[in-house]
């Protein structure tokens, strides 16, 4: 079901309106200056100038990564016959809304696919971009920035967690598989968790090691 429309419309993407909340233009001030003081602790010895303008590339490549997520979803929606309504920029993750979710497992999964495929493409491209650009230029610090985003929207988009794309492609795997909505559900708040728990423990565990 939509939320009420109390958002403002800044463009249309493949036939769907992109709103935004006044919470989102919040979003963008607080990240323009959270780039200014990461860019600004990196690089102390370089002009304000030279920090204020990579730090001012920075965001459009982040919420390229981020909102082109959410848009590439718009394509794989189509392509299963249930296009999306409306997606919803606020200060949280885009949102993807559909006016109707009576749909079909196997199409509940289709959509769900377009957002990680783009954010896969949009890293390697990155990744590429990066091993081509010099170790002190700005293009390889954009470059990292761009990596960056990417790779953490896709990895993040695949964890078994309801609120992301890995999540409903697990639900509704099972569902195909002869598991009821409802138990579904169940299954994906308990693997979430325990996934993020295994990961955690691997990654303390590889940081420490690193370490010593």
């Amino acid at each position: 079901m939509l939320e009420p429309d109390n958002a403002k419309t800044l463009y249309t993407f493949n036939d769907v309106p992109v709103k935004a909340k006044p919470p989102f233009w919040l979003l963008v001030g607080l990240m323009w200056g959270l780039f200014m003081w990461v860019v600004g602790r990196r690089k102390r010895e370089r002009p304000l100038s030279h920090n204020l303008l990579v730090a001012t590339l920075s965001l459009p490549l982040a919420f390229l990564a981020d909102i082109g997520h959410a848009m590439a979803h718009t394509e794989s929606a189509k392509r299963a016959g249930a296009p999306m309504d409306e997606i919803l920029l606020s200060a949280d993750m885009p949102r993807t809304l559909y006016a109707n979710n009576d749909v079909p497992p196997r199409t509940h999964i289709t959509r769900a696919i377009g957002g990680p495929i783009y954010s896969a493409i949009g890293l390697t491209i990155s990744l590429l971009w990066r091993s081509f650009s010099p170790p002190t230029s700005i293009s390889r610090e954009l470059a990292d920035v761009s990596s960056f985003y990417h790779g953490a929207i896709f990895f993040g988009s695949l964890m078994p967690l309801s609120i992301v794309d890995g999540g409903t492609i697990l639900k509704w795997s099972l569902v195909e598989q002869g598991k009821s909505p409802e138990e579904a559900d169940e299954i994906v708040k308990v693997t979430g968790p325990v996934v993020i728990g295994i990961l955690a423990v691997v990654g303390t565990a590889v940081f420490l090691f690193r370490r010593k």
